[in-house]
């Protein structure tokens, strides 16, 4: 199983990409867990991550070829 993962804003630039695919990955805690194995300066960081487009939950089950978004804080206007 493979998700797409999505990066917005500072958070490409601390990863170095704006996407990446992640194998293996059941839910939104290993995940995370992954991404910041990978990448641990993301754990500096304040974000919250959406699934196929809708908020989600640390526990939330990952599907094949979902697509998560990871987003930095941001305010509308």
């Amino acid at each position: 199983m493979q998700v797409n993962v999505i990066f917005f804003g500072v958070l490409s630039d601390v990863v170095g990409k704006n996407m990446l695919t992640i194998q293996d990955t059941v839910n939104m805690n290993d995940l995370k867990s992954k991404l910041i194995t990978n990448y641990p300066d993301l754990k500096d960081y304040t974000y919250r991550m959406a699934v196929n487009q809708q908020m989600v939950e640390d526990n939330y089950l990952l599907f094949d070829n979902d697509s998560v978004a990871v987003l930095p804080p941001f305010a509308g206007g």
